[in-house]
């Protein structure tokens, strides 16, 4: 099994190899061969020629592997994290501590500064801090009354705090519904006008209501609360008992209960309780702030922020893991604002930018596997699709833009050519058989299976090995990558030996049944058939030179 997964493998890297010269080879390849047709169709109209097709037949075996679609493109290396230091302020540097080319740890202090301005900006933020202290110190710290009470009377609605709540973030606690009525909204019909009389069903009871008012194609019907439950299902009728429309029933008229920040310690009420203004709704447990505590404590954090983005700005630390890549400042140096100072390039992987071409791109999708190889490093590297450019370029094939992230990479840097092939399409784990060994009679597809003891890499001609009496194994085909095909077939596993047919052709050519003519490429040009004379060299845009034809012709 080794060995059979290890031809599978070898021939899908001996494939990525060859995309990496295919373009170069393909363009040299058209022109030569361009030339070479002519010499051959001169040669044929003089001389006589006879040619050998020869079939034979290789045992091999069925392997197991996966065959995957794929998309490639090439491009250059750029870091996944950067980081560029553009002062903001005009500002005087009084330290560095790397130069270009060391390495630098995440928060590592790169250089320090000072401005006047910025500086000046920090006096002020630095006052207005030692201010709100100030008033810190002197301000009640702890509610002494946890009682959190109705500000209107009416009927509890839609509790929201239960015992441990931690009201800080809440946007109410409760509602207090203060008319007695309810509303439900559903969407409105040309028949309905603003203050139309209906009837509102909830459950098995109903109400009289009214419209009162139609907006953005909903209209909002009022109704009377016969204690009712916020979210509660409710339906429409009209005059003559025709279905409105349904809708959940929702407060009309409320106050809302809040508290500023605390944990609520009991719930002094229910859902759908009346109540009168100044009613005790819920405690706080003890330890719970001021209102006017807690927000000089949001005002002396916000303060802290705003200083420590400032002094960010006069002591420039990396972000993260990364090398200095530019400096253009020294000790002493005052710059403008805007001024660009350093650059740092992170360690943490890098990106590539494939261009795809619009009959490809709909099958490219956020978060595919790539395969990543570069010219500098042996080896291939996984990376991830992590961003499609969902504007094309181009003036007559319209492309898009994939980019490619990967993890770090010992030995790259940024701006190594790369090549990806990003994995659009996946057959899993299958059977794999060469393309060549799937036969087909009719709309049914097999293979031929070897007898037992036939050993992998036996060859037969055609005529020693009859195939009648071979079993045909039916199977069913899947993807292909041209050079292997996924297949599926009850009683066939991966090991079995199967028999895969390989054609060879050979011709000679003749002149008075004496002359064989050879053509075969060297790395000067085209050695031309024994009996004739002249050379063949690449044309002027491939080196210069030029075709001699033989002698004779």
């Amino acid at each position: 099994m080794e060995s059979i997964d290890t031809s599978f493998n070898a021939a899908k890297q001996k494939k990525k190899k060859q995309k990496r010269t295919r373009t170069i080879i393909i363009i040299g390849a058209v022109v030569v061969l361009a030339v070479v047709g002519t010499i051959i169709a001169i040669s044929f109209s003089q001389k006589s020629s006879r040619g050998t097709s020869t079939l034979s037949y290789r045992a091999t075996a069925v392997s197991s592997g996966e065959i995957s679609t794929t998309i490639d493109g090439s491009g250059t290396l750029a870091a996944l994290e950067s980081q560029d230091v553009i002062t903001t302020e005009e500002s005087t540097v009084t330290a560095v501590n790397f130069k270009p080319g060391d390495a630098i740890k995440a928060g590592d202090v790169v250089m320090t500064m000072t401005s006047s301005e910025v500086e000046s900006q920090l006096d002020d933020l630095n006052d207005q801090l030692s201010d709100t202290r100030t008033s810190l110190a002197t301000a009640k710290q702890l509610l002494t009354n946890l009682n959190v009470t109705a500000s209107k009377g009416g009927i509890v609605k839609d509790i929201q705090a239960l015992v441990g709540s931690i009201v800080d973030d809440m946007d109410y606690l409760c509602l207090i519904a203060t008319d007695g009525k309810m509303q439900v909204l559903i969407p409105a019909t040309d028949e309905m006008e603003q203050y139309d009389a209906v009837i509102v069903q909830v459950g098995e009871d109903t109400q009289e209501g009214y419209i009162t008012k139609i907006v953005d194609g909903m209209a909002t019907i009022v109704f009377t609360d016969n204690y009712y439950p916020v979210g509660t299902s409710a339906t429409v009728l009209n005059e003559s008992g025709a279905t409105l429309g349904t809708g959940s029933i929702d407060v009309n008229e409320y106050v809302e209960v809040t508290a500023a920040s605390g944990k609520i310690a009991k719930v002094k009420v229910t859902d759908n309780q009346k109540i009168s203004k100044s009613s005790t709704v819920f405690t706080l447990a003890e330890g719970a702030p001021t209102a006017t505590y807690t927000a000089l404590k949001n005002t002396e954090a916000e303060l802290l922020t705003q200083i420590a983005e400032l002094e960010a700005l006069l002591t420039v630390k990396a972000d993260t893991d990364c090398t200095l890549t530019s400096l253009s400042v020294e000790p002493g140096d005052t710059v403008a604002a805007g001024t660009t100072v350093c650059s740092m390039t992170g360690t943490g992987g890098f990106t590539i930018a494939l261009s795809i071409d619009e009959l490809d791109i709909a099958s490219v999708k956020l978060g595919q596997n790539a395969t990543v190889t570069l010219d500098a490093l042996n080896g291939e590297f996984t990376g991830t699709v992590t961003n499609i450019s969902y504007s094309g370029s181009g003036s007559y094939v319209t492309s898009f833009t994939a980019t490619i992230s990967t993890e770090p990479i010992d030995g790259a840097y940024p701006g190594m050519s790369a090549s990806a092939e990003i994995i659009t399409d996946t057959s899993g784990e299958t059977l794999i058989v060469p393309v060549s060994a799937v036969q087909y009679e009719g709309d049914s597809a097999f293979v031929y299976l070897a007898d037992d003891g036939v050993k992998m890499g036996a060859m037969l001609g055609d005529g020693a090995l009859d195939l009648d009496k071979l079993t045909k194994v039916t199977i069913t085909t899947g993807m292909s990558d041209g050079s292997y095909i996924a297949i599926s077939a009850e009683g066939l596993a991966a090991g079995d030996v199967i028999w895969v047919p390989e054609r060879t052709s050979s011709a000679t050519y003749t002149a008075d049944d004496s002359t064989t003519a050879n053509y075969f490429m060297t790395q000067g040009g085209m050695t031309m058939p024994s009996g004739t004379s002249g050379t063949f060299q690449p044309p002027s845009d491939m080196g210069g030179g030029n075709f001699q034809p033989p002698s004779g012709n």
